[in-house]
């Protein structure tokens, strides 16, 4: 279905439609905010402050989670970018509803903003129902821009205080990965930070139980593409050494990645998957890592030549043992 959508005329259109009946997408913000919530709490000990800030997000996809999220917190600004115009108005009315009618929010960012305040701003944002997205969009700051290309962005250098993105990376491919977080780092400027959230596993593992998060760690590249190279599945399969190192050459110092690694696969892997030689000079660690939280800042602002250290836990938490989490 995905190969039909990306060749066929009007495919994007079809192609909401079908995630919605077949896939993951819905209205629902508490699909990602919980993830927003702990990179805050990260960013938090790190040194950034969301009050005030201006932020850059790289992929809106359908609904703008994050870039609401971040107003909520007192952020002046955010620029979300996207290389295709996929956001989903009435999808995006749908969930700024379901936001302001959940008492979950001041849980889940409880320490992160004065309780007052946010208030303040449900409140706010209450008294936008029923308007337009883009309506919306001009009373939060948030700056949409799509179809546009977050390698090449018209802002001065050091526009910026914050570069995020959710779950986008994974699906660039690396010359385009270099190019993104070389103009991201421009764009911070000396004092920035950067966080990325990043799923370098089997993204069809996400809805068929029968394989791996690593099934795609089989194929050749040649293979891969047959299987996932339109522009609705494809994944780099880049592994987490190598999407730290694309920090590292594009000019920053990591200060922190948290790699979360999955137990089923790394067992996989020990049970003699049939991982194909590109990757076979990669840890079982590093191969069965599904998801990847990094957070950086400007090399010359860092005080500190450019190698990060990062934390390591198994699927389930920090001891390691198998769990359950959220696909995203």
């Amino acid at each position: 279905m995905q190969k039909v959508c990306a060749l066929a005329p009007g495919g994007g259109a079809v192609y909401p439609m079908l995630q919605r009946r077949f896939g993951s997408l819905s209205d629902d913000p508490f699909r990602r905010l919980p993830q927003h919530a702990a990179m805050l709490r990260t960013l938090k000990e790190v040194g950034f402050d969301p009050r005030g800030a201006r932020c850059l997000e790289i992929g809106t996809g359908h609904l703008p989670i994050a870039p609401v999220a971040f107003w909520l917190l007192g952020a002046a600004e955010v620029a979300t970018v996207d290389l295709h115009r996929r956001l989903h108005a009435p999808l995006t009315v749908a969930m700024l509803r379901r936001l302001t009618d959940d008492d979950r929010v001041p849980k889940l960012y409880a320490g992160l903003v004065e309780p007052d305040a946010l208030a303040q701003r449900l409140d706010v944002l209450r008294g936008l129902h029923g308007r337009s997205v883009q309506r919306i969009f001009e009373r939060l700051g948030i700056r949409y821009v799509a179809p546009g290309d977050a390698s090449r962005m018209p802002d001065p250098d050091g526009s910026f205080d914050l570069s995020f993105s959710m779950t986008v990376l994974e699906h660039v491919t690396p010359l385009a990965l270099h190019g993104l977080l070389t103009e991201s780092r421009r764009l911070l400027g000396r004092d920035g930070y950067a966080a990325h959230l990043i799923d370098p596993s089997d993204h069809f593992a996400h809805q068929d139980a029968a394989i791996t998060r690593i099934n795609f760690l089989r194929f050749s590249a040649q293979q891969w593409r047959r299987v996932g190279g339109n522009e609705y599945s494809y994944c780099n399969r880049l592994r987490a050494s190598q999407l730290e190192q694309a920090f590292i050459a594009a000019g920053f110092h990591i200060e922190h990645s948290d790699r979360t690694v999955d137990e089923p696969s790394r067992a996989a892997l020990d049970a003699g998957f049939p991982l194909h030689p590109d990757f076979a000079r990669f840890s079982r660690a590093d191969l069965a890592t599904t998801e990847l939280v990094v957070y950086a800042r400007p090399a010359s602002a860092a005080g500190a030549p450019p190698v990060g250290a990062h934390g390591q836990r198994g699927r389930g938490g920090q001891d390691g043992r198998a769990g359950q989490r959220d696909t995203p």
